[in-house]
């Protein structure tokens, strides 16, 4: 197995440029979407990727980027505190700005990564454990390879990403199968194990 686990400390920057073909996308990234485009960047580089490779993410649950999102839910609610679809149209979506909506969209780090590297295949966005990441492996239409992923922004704005490259083979025997903390803890702990493994 190949590994890529990344720490950036809160309020470091995230430098992406040397991991994008296209310069002008780095306005949509979020902390998460610019560490994961550099985690996978850095795991495949120089390799020859076929388009169809599976790719599975896990997105851990947001506690430091909202950009604003809170105001769409106080302007959208009536005077009873109940949600008002008249005012989620009519001022609530108008709170925040289009590109900081899409910046914190669950899917934008494996949508990115996809686009930079070409994939194609079976592909999904896991909210949560590393039991549901594992199991998306599993049913994987490949043996292998396989692109799992998985990020996570905290509170403080310290921001983790790993990536690996595995078989259905090594996830089938993996003791974390059933561990249900967030994904991004798998790679933490797979980093321990592994000697094979790159940190920047």
């Amino acid at each position: 197995m190949n590994l890529v686990f990344d720490t950036y400390p809160p309020g470091e920057p995230i430098v992406v440029a040397k991991y994008l073909k296209n310069k002008k996308l780095q306005k949509y990234f979020n902390r998460e979407t610019a560490a994961a485009v550099v985690g996978a960047g850095k795991l495949l580089n120089g390799l020859i990727l076929d388009p169809n490779m599976p790719f599975y993410y896990a997105t851990g649950f947001i506690e430091f980027e909202d950009y604003g999102l809170h105001c769409i839910a106080e302007d959208s609610a009536d005077e009873k505190g109940h949600f008002s679809e008249e005012l989620f149209i009519a001022k609530g979506l108008a709170r925040v700005p289009p590109i900081s909506q899409f910046k914190v969209l669950q899917n934008m780090p494996l949508c990115f990564v996809s686009i930079e590297h070409h994939l194609t295949g079976d592909n999904a966005v896991v909210y949560g454990s590393t039991a549901s990441l594992l199991q998306h492996v599993l049913c994987s239409p490949i043996e292998s390879p396989i692109l799992m992923g998985a990020g996570k922004v905290y509170r403080n704005g310290l921001a983790e990403v790993g990536f690996a490259l595995v078989s259905k083979a090594e996830i089938k025997v993996s003791p974390f199968l059933s561990v249900t903390r967030e994904a991004v803890e798998l790679f933490r702990e797979w980093l321990k194990e592994e000697k094979n493994h790159v940190i920047s």
